[in-house]
């Protein structure tokens, strides 16, 4: 049997291979057959008369519509996808936007095109060429975690049914270029001229529409409107392939993120699901039922128009919804549910919905905010995301901006796609509103004193006159910043713009060359309490004690005597302090200067580096205005009792809403890691930190307030029933001429009856020893009138927050003695007189 079988399985062989050679020939040959056919039957058909070229040129763009769909789109989807895929992506990342949220979880906007883009930021309204590269408008839209299924369905329906089959297997649909010719016909009999007609554009021809900025003008020819389309087809195929090459989860989020849905009148389109659904109707794109769904995909290539204008204008607003509602997203209900109570529900939202388009939506607050604090604004914030985050936090979110880069460097966008921050927006512009008024009295008052180029009041900042950093900051407990207020754009509070490395984009703490002035004398106080050696009454030696009053500020003598440690804090004497702050041990000096996130100025050329102890006395270690708040933070927390848990920089953000990439903090470096506040200041000596610390505000000579902030007075805790504890400390950094003013400090912490606690940092200057602001203007006068702002604030939001889980037990004492109010000779005055003030 065998052998009986191989001779008819040779010719079923055989004749396999006859037929497929036949059918490969005649598939070989069909081209040619079709041509001849054309050649003798069609072109050269005198019985058809002229029509003959009209069936040639038809033929000829079936012809083309084929080639075009079935081999020039696979080879270029191919090919770009190796050459331009990357520029692609890159395109698509530069327009993902970033939601801000206040505290409250109220929607405030969205960052500034030109605060969150990666490189060659183009927040103009036309192409900017950056050498090779072509730097399109930005639009920003918020990236949608999920994909809305019915936004999904009905956009499909509308604008790409065929995506994915035979008829659009690569980005152009085959029927959409063959509607041309005819489209064009019913164009021209219309327009009685020639026109170019439309055919239907995909999904990927739209995303390239939308990414370089090419929609269809009613204004553009034949010519341009034919360069447009081959455009379109020549990305197309590009971009289908690189986003399904793993399946189509990223082709629904660009058709979620990148598409037009909604404008304001007058301009301001809102791309994406994400922030139009904000807007529109005032809601995450999660919470969208399906009726609002569908409305949003109808809307596309027939955006909403969003808040009424001309008369003319308006009805075109009302047609057009009604259009979106009663017709396109009608449409996508009766088509694409199956149930039908589920249906009828929707068909009845629909015709709710129908009754008129909605005003954009604000939450009451952030309206009051607006219309309080940018009526100007007001009107165009509530359809526009950028600028209503621009009026709602003004210098805030190149703060929060700064943060983000400070964590993730320049790719941040990359891991957030919302940020909620800690400000309650209100209540911040309020502060920020009573600050400039103190600005620019302080400005008016000391106008002779500041060098010219210079103003304090943002009012008289020109081009030739700046503003130099100005930063009131205040966190609570937990280190949330609850109170921010910087002026200009460069965030001055998280550091120099020279230590923010121009390739990653982050904070680089080394290269910051901002000298802390007197706040170092924290460090000192801390080292000398940690040697549990000293009280507020020991002899510190002065080199440069005048020869009378030693137990006032006088100084700028050349004796040899000694004052008391309370007196060289409260007066921030230099000559006791570096003595004693020396004699504690330069390692334990720099130990904490380490621990605390400061950096030690540089060795000079001849290899000498300044004693850690001398350092921290004058104020010559570095940081940021954040690292100088910290250290408030570090011993605010020891005074509460709350020595045992890291304290962490003070910080913008509340909650981070991740893209997916990250769930976490991505901080790196030990510096940007937390404190733990009794690893830095022993137990036992958190007592006389505190009176050391207390002294500025506290000491007086006689009845008479004798400390650098003696303005301020009036804060000390024990002249205030409202007030458990108050510490601050001041400085002036100075160039080599000592009267010239390069910064102005105070930083300190206090802890209100009720519990409520806060650190702070108020800083007034340049950072650059070469570039003074002013000549002998001093922490008083300039740190204090705004710090008496922040105070008064605080105190409100203590009444509004108590905190009683941070007050001692109630068998503790209510308040520890206040601080170096004895004098060695006895009891002064002074001392009765804060006693009686005691509840």
């Amino acid at each position: 049997m065998p052998s009986n079988s191989r001779p008819g399985s040779s010719r079923s062989m055989g004749n396999l291979i006859k037929i497929l050679t036949a059918a490969i020939e005649t598939v070989s040959r069909l081209p040619l057959l079709v041509l001849r056919w054309l050649y003798e039957y069609v072109a050269f058909n005198p019985r058809l008369g002229p029509l003959r070229y009209v069936f040639v040129a038809g033929f000829a763009y079936v012809a083309f519509a084929l080639c075009l769909v079935y081999v020039v789109a696979p080879i270029r989807a191919v090919t770009g996808s190796f050459t331009v895929a990357e520029k692609l992506r890159y395109d698509a990342e530069r327009w993902i936007a970033t939601a801000i949220y206040d505290r409250r979880g109220s929607f405030v906007g969205t960052f500034d095109p030109r605060l969150d883009s990666l490189r060659d930021v183009n927040y103009t309204s036309r192409s900017i060429e950056l050498g090779d590269y072509t730097a399109n408008p930005d639009h920003k839209s918020i990236p949608v975690r999920e994909v809305p299924e019915f936004y999904w369905k009905c956009l499909l329906y509308h604008e790409d049914r065929y995506l994915g089959t035979w008829l659009n297997p690569f980005g152009i649909d085959l029927l959409g270029v063959l509607k041309i010719p005819l489209s064009s016909i019913e164009r021209s009999l219309a327009n009685a001229r020639p026109s170019i007609g439309v055919g239907g554009s995909t999904l990927p021809m739209q995303f390239v529409r939308v990414i370089y900025k090419t929609p269809p003008d009613a204004k553009e020819g034949s010519i341009e409107k034919l360069r447009r389309k081959f455009g379109e087809w020549w990305l197309a195929p590009v971009i289908h392939r690189v986003l399904t090459r793993e399946g189509d989860a990223a082709l629904k989020q660009w058709a979620a993120n990148h598409i037009w849905l909604a404008q304001r009148t007058g301009g301001a389109p809102l791309h994406g699901v994400e922030v139009t659904s904000r807007i529109v109707f005032g809601k995450e794109a999660r919470e969208l039922s399906i009726a609002e769904q569908m409305v949003l995909a109808s809307a596309v290539n027939k955006p909403i128009i969003l808040m009424p204008g001309s008369d003319r204008l308006n009805v075109v607003r009302i047609d057009r919804w009604r259009y979106i509602t009663e017709v396109r997203a009608r449409t996508c209900a009766e088509k694409l549910i199956g149930d039908d109570k589920v249906k009828a529900d929707v068909v009845f939202e629909l015709v709710g919905l129908a009754g008129g388009p909605p005003d954009p939506k604000v939450r009451p607050r952030l309206q009051e905010a607006l219309e309080r604090f940018a009526p100007a604004l007001a009107a165009r914030a509530q359809a526009n995301p950028v600028i209503r985050a621009n009026a709602l936090m003004p210098s805030a979110r190149f703060g929060v901006r700064e943060e983000m880069k400070q964590t993730y460097g320049f790719a941040w966008r990359s891991y957030v796609r919302g940020v909620t921050t800690t400000l309650d927006t209100l209540e911040n512009l309020e502060f920020g509103s009573k600050i400039a008024p103190v600005l620019a009295r302080i400005d008016q008052t000391e106008r002779s004193k500041i060098a010219a180029g210079f103003t304090l009041d943002p009012a008289r900042a020109g081009v030739d006159t700046k503003v130099p950093d100005v930063v009131v900051v205040a966190a609570d407990h937990n280190g949330e910043i609850i109170r921010y207020f910087e002026t200009g754009e460069r965030a001055a509070y998280f550091g120099a713009s020279v230590a923010r490395s121009p390739a990653t984009g982050r904070y680089e703490p080394e290269h910051d060359p901002r000298m802390i002035a007197s706040t170092g004398k924290i460090i000192a106080a801390i080292a000398i309490a940690n040697t549990m050696r000293d009280t507020i009454e020991s002899p510190y030696l002065d080199t440069e004690a005048p020869a009378t009053g030693l137990d006032t500020c006088a100084r700028g003598g050349t004796g040899k005597k000694t004052r008391r440690a309370i007196v060289a804090f409260a007066c921030s004497l230099n000559a006791p302090l570096l003595d004693r702050t020396a004699r504690v041990g330069q390692p334990r000096v720099r130990q904490l200067i380490t621990r605390l996130g400061f950096t030690m100025p540089p060795a000079d050329a001849s290899g000498f580096e300044v004693p850690p102890s001398t350092a921290a006395v004058l104020g010559q270690i570095s940081g940021s205005p954040r690292r100088v708040h910290m250290m408030s933070s570090v011993v605010l927390a020891a005074l509460l009792g709350r020595g045992s848990a890291p304290v962490k920089l003070p910080t913008l953000v509340k909650t981070y809403d991740f893209t997916g990439k990250s769930t976490g903090n991505n901080e790196s470096g030990p510096r940007n890691g937390g404190v733990v506040p009794n690893d830095v200041i022993k137990p036992a000596a958190v007592p006389l930190v505190r009176k050391l610390l207390e002294a500025p505000l506290c000491y007086a000579n006689g009845k008479t307030p004798a400390g650098t902030l003696r303005s301020l007075s009036h804060w000390c805790a024990a002249r205030r029933s409202d007030l458990r504890f108050h510490f601050a400390k001041t400085g002036t950094q100075v160039t080599e001429d000592p009267n010239a003013t390069v910064d102005v400090w105070t930083a300190g912490g206090l802890q209100f009856e009720n519990g409520a606690a806060y650190s702070y940092v108020v800083l007034v200057g340049t950072g650059s020893a070469s570039e003074p602001w002013a000549t002998s203007l001093h922490a008083a006068q300039v740190a204090a009138p705004l710090l008496e702002i922040l105070l008064q604030d605080l105190s409100g939001h203590a009444r509004s927050n108590p905190q009683r889980q941070l007050l001692p037990p109630p068998a503790s004492p209510r308040r520890l003695p206040v601080a170096g109010m004895q004098k060695s000779a006895g009891p002064s005055p002074g001392d009765e007189t804060l006693h009686s003030l005691r509840p």
